[in-house]
């Protein structure tokens, strides 16, 4: 039984460092700290400066951390809580880590909480922190058995690097079955629009710079087309915007042109919420997801993951049918509107025939000659504007917002003339990582406009393109004056990494993101079966049994090649070679030079048991010892 060092508790505690550092923000600090002390005191112990606590102490010690875990993470969700418990095991181990056992267990805890640290986040550089923590665990296990020394860092690091050819080929082959049970949500590091909106809601996420998602076109496209529906709003109460349940009702996707504009697939990240923010009018071809009422899609499986869809950009539709019950809620508006609002909608009505098809259009161009005629300006950073009150606020005397300011005030305005008319929450734009092909999506390009019915179809109105056309021209990032607002809402570590001189390293990392998202998280059963595909059409004649034992038998011989290292072989000299010869041919004749026996020594037994083999070892001695010992005559 193995009898653990202080070396081996030391490199534990390394271990749990490293694990902790990996799991922070995700974990109740207190449990860090108690693994610590833990660690500490059981170096104090193996030192003798500490004695073990009774086992009555240890117990109660157990019961009152759990509970103290419990009430931690009392605010936090299934998944959170069952990391916090692990971890707390994790940290108590200390208490009875005496023995080799103690050391395995503590090991198989430790990789546990590093597979569990991937739910929290599926980036490539946490799955390269991960392997590095991981790798750590299983040197303290090599511990165990030999003394660790830097040779042997290099050669466990290269052993496991010579396996990567044969784990590939198992992740390529390996069927790829849906998960046998439903993994509880992690309550973290997510993102999104919320179901209720208030005025300033959106000017706050746009302070976050987290990915919303990534969309990879096929043909480019403009700028001015990137309004990313994400939901629409139909129903006011004066204080919030929200959802209304015609707006939820479920319905099949009828698209009026078969022949889409252009083809675009979308990479979510992890959210709050199940909205598909698409190009309207857009057809989900590949991912499981749903279409509502309000023209918006909603995707079906969790929202917790990182999921690939694709979509069909379709043309708009030259007419479209509404209901007469979304028509209807879509002009109604709460009571005790202020009076100066009321008034500003009557006077812009004046001369327009209210009978008139394109008295819509008319009445918003009004306005629009309004909002010109006055120095509204856009801000990310705009004064809060509570409730009706805030409205009229908003349009005569501050005049200074953000998107769903003006948005907002141009939707109460239209429905004060009988204007059917519905705000819509998403995001406009996005940073081009690849020129016009593939697009990032963050938080900060949230955006709100307004969708209003002129007769026929509901029309997109976006009242920023009046006061601010570069932002609706240009992304956030790329727009000089929200650039610049936007850096100066932030600390100076977001200031730095937006700067000029790290577009580079940003587009690299981003690269590396999507390649590792597309390639590695989304390898589904689908991609699988479409990639022995277009194997099997490259390979003609192919079958599929010979295609997957090709690929593992590939596997298999270039990681016993980086074990073999053939590289380095090199032949032994024609002296030496000589000599092995004689002495595998005296070994079939049971002639088997022992051990510690000289050269010497073995010739002359050959010459007594078997003389007419001696004269050729002889020989071939000869030429070895002058070889090896007088090269140079």
């Amino acid at each position: 039984m193995t009898v653990l060092k202080l070396s081996h508790i030391r490199l534990s505690l390394l271990c749990y460092l490293a694990t902790a550092l990996l799991l922070l923000g995700h974990v109740p600090w207190l449990l860090v700290l108690v693994g610590l002390l833990a660690g500490s005191w059981r170096i104090r112990v193996v030192k003798g400066l500490a004695s073990l606590p009774k086992p009555r102490w240890v117990k109660l010690l157990l019961l009152a951390l759990f509970l103290v875990t419990l009430w931690l993470s009392r605010g936090l969700g299934l998944f959170d809580k069952l990391v916090a418990l692990v971890m707390l095991g994790y940290s108590l181990k200390y208490i009875e880590l005496h023995v080799r056992r103690d050391i395995e267990v503590f090991v198989l805890t430790g990789l546990f909480l590093v597979a569990l640290s991937l739910v929290f986040s599926s980036q490539p550089l946490a799955a390269l922190l991960a392997l590095l923590v991981a790798f750590i665990h299983l040197l303290l296990l090599l511990s165990l058995d030999i003394q660790l020394s830097r040779a042997w860092v290099k050669q466990l690091a290269l052993w496991l690097l010579g396996l990567a050819p044969l784990a590939l080929a198992l992740f390529v082959l390996a069927p790829r079955l849906p998960p046998l049970w439903q993994m509880p949500n992690p309550s973290s590091a997510q993102t999104g629009l919320s179901e209720e909106i208030r005025p300033g809601d959106i000017s706050q996420l746009i302070r976050s710079d987290k990915l919303v998602f990534r969309a990879e076109f096929a043909k480019p496209m403009a700028n001015q087309q990137l309004y990313w529906r994400a939901m629409v709003l139909d129903q006011f109460d004066g204080e919030r915007w929200r959802r209304s349940e015609l707006a939820q009702q479920p319905q099949r996707f009828s698209p009026a042109s078969a022949e889409p504009l252009n083809q675009y697939q979308l990479l979510l990240e992890p959210a709050d919420g199940s909205w598909l923010a698409s190009l309207n009018p857009s057809s989900l071809t590949a991912g499981s997801g749903q279409y509502f009422a309000d023209k918006s899609w909603q995707r079906r499986q969790d929202n917790f993951t990182r999921q690939l869809f694709q979509f069909d950009y379709l043309p708009a539709p030259s007419s479209e049918t509404s209901n007469a019950a979304q028509l209807t809620l879509a002009k109604q508006l709460p009571a005790q509107l202020p009076a100066a609002i009321v008034e500003l909608a009557e006077g812009l009505q004046q001369g327009l025939d209210r009978s008139a098809s394109d008295y819509a259009q008319r009445y918003l161009a009004q306005l629009e000659q309004w909002f010109m005629a006055r120095p509204f300006s856009y801000t990310l950073n705009p004064p809060a504007y509570p409730g009706l009150r805030g409205i009229a606020s908003f349009l005569f005397e501050q005049q200074r917002g953000f998107c769903v300011h003006y948005a907002q005030s141009v939707v109460v305005m239209a429905r004060l003339q009988g204007i059917p008319a519905r705000m819509v929450a998403g995001y406009l734009g996005g940073e081009w990582e690849q020129s016009e092909q593939l697009l990032a999506v963050r938080n900060y390009d949230a955006h709100a406009w307004l969708e209003f019915w002129n007769g026929q179809t509901w029309q997109r109105l976006d009242p920023t393109a009046w006061i601010a056309p570069d932002r609706v021209e240009n992304s956030l990032q790329q727009s000089q004056s929200t650039a610049e607002q936007w850096r100066n809402l932030n600390g100076w570590g977001k200031r730095f990494w937006y700067t000029e001189g790290m577009s580079r390293l940003r587009y690299w990392f981003a690269q590396a993101d999507y390649w590792w998202a597309k390639w590695v998280l989304n390898f589904d059963q689908q991609r699988q079966l479409r990639l022995f595909a277009s194997l099997m059409a490259w390979l003609p004649g192919s079958s599929m049994l010979m295609l997957t034992a090709s690929m593992l038998f590939l596997g298999i011989v270039v990681t016993a090649t980086i074990f073999a290292k053939p590289w380095r072989w090199r032949l032994p000299a024609k002296p030496v070679l000589a000599l092995r010869w004689q002495l595998w041919l005296l070994a079939r004749y049971r002639l088997r030079r022992e051990a510690g026996e000289t050269l010497a020594a073995f010739v002359q037994r050959v010459e007594r048991q078997a003389p007419q083999r001696a004269a050729a070892l002889k020989q071939a001695v000869d030429g070895y010892q002058q070889a090896q010992y007088h090269p140079s005559k």
